[in-house]
């Protein structure tokens, strides 16, 4: 016996439907308070991981920017450049090169000293691997000569300097090759210009001079602590070091800016991974009250579902009757969050100034992200995976009460009140 007619809606999609969404209200309370909780959680599983990829997008991105596709590096200081220069030139893929030494030093601005990284750059070189003058914010690279340093905004702003202040750099070799009683002059260098990337770990702790200046504060002639390399659009950079490490002299090695930070990137990895399991819990949570108020139903309507056993309906079809209202507040759910988690991310940032005010915390964002703004990206697949798992985990939460609902005997749910 057929409940409904073969070309009419089925009849157990049709008693799901009513029993989430009844004829005289809109949606009843189970069906609200379920759809609220999986929408929450859909909705913070999606911005937590749309914000963890953007800071994975944008430190990846500023890295390879600041230090290069590659560098040639040594445990020792490098003084064969034109071995490898020549080396390099075999490769179609590297568009630039440039040598780079760097060393920790003190800089002295009327006598408030700090101590940033100081990198020694080829100032004509340097511009054609890394994006350099897309960061410079004051100043120009121009005035930047044998007497000149590029320091980060956050540290002029830190001793009190500006472009054209002069400031003494000195180096914890000039201090061991100093002779008894005797105090070594410093480099006295001009600020030529200022930058800021909006990475903090850069901008708080590296100034830049040139080349020939860090060669002679660390005794280092004609030596370098390496080389940047850029490589042309579409090329991989670890697939690149890996053959250039094939040519290279002994003791010198290639090392792409993945494998340079990989140690940081796979943190970063590791608590997106960690934060996305806690953050699932919150969509088990809501599983387990849709299972409970299904299981509820369930025992409310015995006499129904035996009344529909009498009639022609199958185990299979009373269990998918439950199955359906899981599948369908997942998808509402689901929809409903990741409608709000884009809200959330458009206006992220005005709620992170918000919450900054409210606390009161200064450079929060600075302090604990080293960004200036909240980074966020993603795109359909994870859109995708994040509805799937939303549905798949409210479908699972309703087997149970539609396995409860195919063990009633239809003789006894009738005769039963």
């Amino acid at each position: 016996m057929c409940l409904l007619h073969e070309d009419t809606m089925k009849w157990y999609i049709y008693l799901a439907l009513k029993q989430l969404f009844p004829s005289k209200q809109k949606i009843t309370f189970f069906s609200a308070m379920s759809i609220f909780g999986v929408s929450l959680g859909v909705c913070v599983l999606f911005v937590v991981d749309s914000v963890m990829d953007g800071f994975q997008e944008r430190i990846k991105n500023t890295i390879a920017k600041t230090q290069g596709d590659i560098q040639i590096l040594s445990h020792d200081i490098i003084y064969n450049t034109s071995e490898i220069y020549d080396t390099l030139k075999n490769f179609r893929e590297i568009e630039a090169i440039s040598p780079f030494a760097c060393g920790v030093a003190m800089m002295k601005f009327e006598n408030r000293p700090i101590f940033p990284m100081i990198k020694g750059i080829d100032a004509e070189k340097e511009p054609l691997v890394i994006s350099l003058r897309d960061y410079i914010n004051d100043g120009s690279l121009d005035n930047f000569d044998e007497n000149g340093i590029i320091i980060s905004s956050e540290i002029a702003n830190r001793i009190g300097a500006q472009i054209g202040d002069m400031v003494d750099i000195y180096s914890p070799t000039m201090f061991e090759n100093a002779e008894d009683n005797e105090m070594p002059l410093p480099h006295t260098l001009t600020i030529a210009a200022t930058y800021e990337t909006g990475y903090h770990n850069i901008d708080k702790n590296v100034a830049m001079v040139p080349l020939t200046v860090l060669q002679d504060m660390y005794n280092l002639e004609n030596g370098v602590h390496g080389i940047s390399v850029k490589l042309s659009n579409g090329s991989n950079a670890e697939e690149v070091a890996h053959k250039l490490n094939k040519f290279l002299p002994p003791n010198t090695f290639a090392k792409s800016w993945y494998e340079l930070n990989e140690d940081f990137l796979f943190a970063l990895k590791t608590e997106k991974t960690m934060m996305g399991f806690v953050l699932a819990f919150i969509l088990i949570i809501s599983a387990f009250s849709i299972a409970n108020s299904l299981m509820t139903t369930v025992v409310r309507k015995t006499r129904e579902i035996g009344l529909l056993s009498a009639l022609g309906g199958t185990p299979i079809q009373c269990a998918a009757c439950f199955s359906i209202q899981g599948l369908i507040v997942g998808i509402i759910g689901s929809s409903i969050g990741i409608l709000a988690g884009m809200i959330v991310l458009k206006f992220r940032n005005s709620i992170i100034d918000a919450f900054v005010k409210i606390c009161g915390v200064k450079d929060f964002m600075l302090k604990f992200y080293s960004f200036a703004d909240l980074p966020a990206k993603y795109c359909a697949i994870d859109i995708l995976k994040t509805v799937m798992f939303a549905i798949v985990v409210c479908v699972i939460a309703s087997i149970i009460p539609a396995r409860q609902a195919t063990k009633i005997n239809p003789a006894e749910a009738l005769r039963n009140e």
